[in-house]
């Protein structure tokens, strides 16, 4: 098991998600950085992914001055939510429970991709 959020974890839904195929079908075509923070957590640091053409090719710690195409941050319990099935991740987004930070045409074209990417996030066995 991995702590929640923490880069181990992100690293661990880069394999799995780039051995999803159905993550890979809905992601295809979009070549964006993103930045996941968590808002309320000093101890979890903000993580940078690259997705490129169905796959996720770059998941780091995000520089100290680094921007990214697109952020999804918010505070750790509604990520848990989120990640325990019990808030769906798209009503946490248009809620702004999960604040998201970027061209929303760009990202509503790939809507898809992203939902199967927490589908993707509760397969990694964590502690909270």
């Amino acid at each position: 098991m991995v702590k929640f959020l923490s880069l181990d974890y992100w690293e661990k839904v880069e394999g799995i998600a780039n051995g999803d195929e159905e993550f890979g079908i809905k992601v295809r075509g979009f070549v964006a950085s993103f930045t996941f923070r968590v808002t309320d957590k000093g101890d979890l640091s903000a993580v940078y992914i690259k997705f490129d053409d169905g796959k996720v090719t770059d998941v780091r710690e995000l520089g100290a001055e680094e921007k990214t195409d697109f952020t999804l941050e918010g505070p750790y319990d509604v990520w848990m939510q989120v990640n325990k099935g019990e808030l769906d991740g798209a009503n946490a987004i248009m809620s702004r429970m999960l604040m998201f930070k970027g061209s929303m045409s760009a990202i509503i074209r790939y809507s898809k991709a992203f939902l199967r990417l927490f589908q993707v996030m509760q397969k990694v066995p964590v502690e909270y």
